[in-house]
């Protein structure tokens, strides 16, 4: 008996009362057809059925049991369904790779009193509303990416000790830079390693409060909080007046000393490192300071609020953008966080700035 036979037959045995319905009353006298040969003595017996077959069954929609029907599904006995099709859930497109050439150019501009190169830029999303226009108040968030980490976000303030997140957007009016952006920028310069030094009154050690970004302590590899042992020989200088200190790191251009560095995290193991260095003309840390701008105010006003990048303020950088869209803007040290450096982004660090235009507002006549 073939398999399909016996799954016919298991199908048909499996429910006599729906087949019994189903099959037609079987005579048990022999017929001839007209012009048909008579039949044998053996016709007088009633004739056995036949089993009714799987189309049979599948035509008069047969119920089998739930484990028949897998085993007649694994047969290839059973016709496949129709493919179901999920509600409700949509395959999210693979996002398109965006490359150098993909980014355009700005029109060139002028910051801190020079004409500055453009700066790069892609819209990642075009907006359908207002167009952002010189005089309007722009409304925005802003995201710094450095390395693919959020450095600052205006979506992600943090205040009161990192305790509390308060998403404020940035306001400003839009179409000319604030005054701290339209003068040249003048530093008080000096000759020496540029870096920032101090006494701990209680470690009784002197230590690095920060360094200049590229001067000779930088590129030495001295970072805030590593502490100087020695200069030049002179050591104890926790009792060293700071005037004394200050006259052994400074002297003429071009100049060596040497110093003696226990590294920041090293301190506790004694691990002295001795550096030498070449004095150069650098220009003072500045103080982080708050920019005064035209329209803004809540988080952005405070010292310690987040601090938007020089370049958003820019208006060719945003020129163009309507509400609703979003632009990638590829940021330049000098009109990102220049020597100073912001949260992660350290100074001198180029890094990716997201902007989303959420409005546009007309200043009240």
């Amino acid at each position: 008996m073939s398999a399909a036979t016996s799954f016919a037959g298991l199908a048909a045995t499996t429910r006599p009362a729906a087949a019994a319905r189903r099959a037609p009353a079987v005579s048990t006298r022999a017929t001839t057809a007209p012009g048909a040969e008579p039949a044998s003595s053996g016709a007088s017996h009633p004739q056995r059925r036949t089993p009714p077959s799987r189309a049979d069954d599948v035509a008069n929609n047969v119920e089998f049991p739930r484990r028949v029907a897998l085993v007649l599904a694994a047969a290839g006995l059973v016709a496949p369904a129709a493919p179901a099709h999920a509600i409700g859930f949509a395959k999210e497109l693979k996002k398109k790779a965006v490359s150098d050439e993909d980014y355009l150019s700005s029109a060139p501009f002028a910051f801190r009193a020079k004409p500055h190169d453009p700066v790069r830029y892609y819209d990642v999303q075009r907006g359908t509303g207002d167009k952002l226009e010189a005089g309007k108040t722009a409304v925005i968030h802003y995201t710094c990416r450095y390395r693919n980490l959020t450095a600052v976000s205006s979506r992600e303030a943090r205040t009161l000790g990192g305790n509390r997140t308060i998403a404020e957007p940035l306001e400003f009016k839009f179409g000319k830079l604030p005054s701290d952006y339209s003068r040249a920028l003048v530093r008080k310069m000096v000759v020496g390693i540029g870096a920032e030094v101090r006494v701990d009154p209680e470690l009784r050690e002197l230590y690095v409060v920060n360094t200049v970004f590229d001067g000779p302590a930088d590129r030495a590899g001295i970072k805030a909080n590593d502490a100087i042992v020695s200069i030049d020989g002179v050591g104890d200088l926790a009792n060293v007046a700071i005037a004394d200190i200050g006259a052994l790191l400074i002297g003429d251009a071009g100049t060596e000393l040497v110093v003696e560095v226990k590294k920041g995290g090293e301190r506790a193991a004694g691990v002295v490192e001795k550096i030498t260095l070449v004095r150069e003309s650098t220009a003072v840390v500045p103080k982080k300071r708050v920019v005064e701008v035209e329209g803004g105010g809540g988080l952005f006003t405070g010292a310690t609020g987040p601090k938007p990048p020089a370049v958003v303020y820019v208006p060719e950088a945003l020129e163009g953008m309507r509400v609703g869209g979003r632009r990638n803007i590829i940021v330049p040290a000098d009109v990102g966080y220049a020597d100073v450096g912001e949260s992660e982004i350290p100074p001198g660090a180029t890094f990716r700035l997201e902007v989303e235009l959420l409005e546009v507002r007309t200043p009240a006549v």
